[in-house]
């Protein structure tokens, strides 16, 4: 169907996925626990990293598994508060991954806290946090280091937000034909979408 990604929460799904025949890259969006690390390395599962405990368990797991060049992608957490490097980081992060000889970049990403909200404030703190974001790919980009996909557009701002969605975007609840937050047809019919 022309999908280049899937995302998954839970190493299970990726394993159901991949016994299903799916071969295209599964990028999960959770975290999972230490103890799933190799099985989702051996199930070709791309992982989000963001600390130095998560790329050595993603880098040993990779070297068990004999993999080199294990893509991950780098959280970065501009202002959810949930997982993810900050943005100043990011770079120091990008090294590790890229020095660690089993891992690879291979995206970079941030979650929103609020673009699901119709209010001013709220869309203001999406604008600044999609700044923050970007300035974590340049601080990635000055270590000398390819970030990778870029990605943070969720389902609100793959509708509604052309300039944010970079290389990636990640619709979650208007793939199952629903409108996210507080937006509606009204919303959208008003905007001329």
């Amino acid at each position: 169907e022309g999908v280049d990604f899937l995302a998954i929460a839970a190493v299970s799904e990726g394993i159901e996925l991949r016994n299903a025949g799916i071969k295209i890259p599964l990028l999960m969006l959770s975290l999972c626990n230490p103890d799933e690390v190799l099985t989702a390395v051996e199930n070709d599962i791309t992982p989000l990293v963001f600390d130095d405990e998560y790329i050595e368990l993603f880098a040993e797991a990779s070297r068990k598994a004999g993999r080199k060049d294990y893509k991950v992608h780098l959280a970065v957490d501009t202002g959810m508060g949930r997982i993810g490097c900050y943005p100043e980081e990011a770079g120091v992060f990008a090294r590790k991954i890229s020095e660690s000889g089993f891992l690879k970049m291979g995206g970079i990403c941030t979650h929103f806290a609020a673009a699901d909200s119709l209010k001013e404030e709220d869309r203001k703190y999406t604008q600044h946090q999609f700044e923050l974001f970007l300035s974590a790919v340049e601080n990635v980009k000055k270590e000398g280091i390819d970030p990778g996909i870029r990605h943070c557009a969720n389902s609100v701002l793959t509708l509604d937000q052309p300039d944010m969605h970079l290389d990636m975007c990640r619709p979650g609840i208007i793939a199952y034909g629903y409108y996210p937050g507080d937006m509606n047809r009204e919303y959208f019919e008003k905007k001329g979408n």
